[in-house]
């Protein structure tokens, strides 16, 4: 039977952002500089397409050395986008944009904890036992994380984040360093924790998100002037490499990693021409990261399961990554289509995902 996969922060399905860059903000932003944004998402999902594909071979641990900065780049993004739009487009004086953050995120927890006691039940093949295996596997789950207990996992410190946010933003409101002080704190005791062996994946991921938020409040001009400077950006990249290669994917090379791909994703986002046939395919699945996350990990262990097992050549692990953004391409094709032909599947994806 087919089941969900274990993630986690080594060696872990990757959740797609949470957050969408709200196009009735209070003030206009340039088209061309929301569409790099979205084809850097994009980006992400095709990375992610790649190390699944990866995971689902012989050649696993090769995955998370070639593209360990997967897992804290979706959060950051996320966290990127709500301090970008958020925290500077948004009245901090009325509640809807608090509302609207708190709202996104307990409905990603709804959906990591539909997907999670889904698997239980699947597990156990019993509804009831099912629901006992889930309670005993809640408290890790939910508080560190460790150990591989859940299924997408990354999608709960998305949702711890998101909901977080708002409180956030509130005292941001009243003290404007109050995010990068906050983010700031949070990294230096991960990096502590981490070196006294007591690691907690959940609050690790959950910093990459307010790391996110406090870099989202740079303007954007700012970070357009950079991100397009070849030298330093790849120099950046370059050295997190060298980085990794030598000290390991640990916690602050990790985040390191993120910030810098990111910044090297935007930076080709902003050269390449996001109208073009390929630009536009890639903007529309940024736009639908986080159904092309969900629905991207089924495909690879059907493909992987039609394959006879996990491929043992490359030739075998790469046919698995295109066949799945081919299929990929299409379903979201066709999701994107039916949105607008119909009102109740629009509805339906709104009620879920937005």
């Amino acid at each position: 039977m087919l089941r969900l996969v274990n993630t986690r922060m080594s060696s872990q399905s990757i959740p797609a952002v949470a957050v969408e860059i709200p196009r009735e903000s209070g003030k206009s932003r340039p088209v061309g500089r929301i569409g790099a944004l979205d084809w850097t998402k994009g980006a992400l999902v095709v990375c992610m397409v790649a190390y699944h594909a990866i995971n689902y071979s012989a050649f696993r641990p090769m995955g998370f050395k070639a593209l360990g900065f997967l897992p804290p780049s979706f959060i950051l993004i996320a966290g990127f986008l709500v301090g970008q739009v958020y925290a500077t487009k948004y009245s901090l004086d009325t509640w809807k944009p608090y509302a609207r953050l708190l709202v996104r995120g307990l409905k990603l927890l709804l959906v990591f904890l539909v997907l999670n006691v889904t698997n239980c039940i699947i597990l156990k093949r019993d509804i009831v036992d099912g629901l006992w295996e889930f309670a005993d596997r809640a408290e890790t789950i939910f508080v560190s994380g460790n150990n591989r207990q859940g299924i997408f996992e990354v999608l709960l410190p998305i949702a711890y984040f998101l909901i977080l946010a708002p409180g956030l933003l509130w005292v941001r409101s009243r003290t404007k360093s109050a995010i990068t002080l906050f983010a700031v704190a949070i990294f230096l005791l991960c990096i502590v924790l981490e070196r006294e062996g007591k690691t907690y994946e959940n609050l690790s991921l959950l910093s990459a998100g307010l790391i996110g938020m406090a870099c989202g409040l740079v303007r954007m001009e700012s970070i357009d002037k950079f991100a397009v400077k070849w030298l330093p950006v790849l120099g950046l990249y370059a050295l997190y490499r060298v980085s990794s290669y030598f000290f390991g994917e640990n916690y602050p090379i990790q985040i390191f990693g993120a910030v810098t791909s990111l910044v090297l994703l935007y930076g080709l986002a902003l050269h390449l021409d996001c109208d073009s046939g390929t630009g536009r395919w890639m903007v529309l699945l940024g736009k639908y990261s986080l159904a092309g996350y969900l629905i991207q990990i089924p495909l690879i262990q059907l493909l992987v399961l039609f394959h006879g097992g996990k491929p043992t050549h490359w030739i075998g692990v790469f046919a698995v990554a295109m066949i799945t953004m081919a299929l990929l391409f299409f379903i979201v094709q066709g999701l994107n289509f039916m949105r607008s032909r119909s009102s109740i599947v629009d509805s339906v994806y709104k009620a879920v995902f937005a």
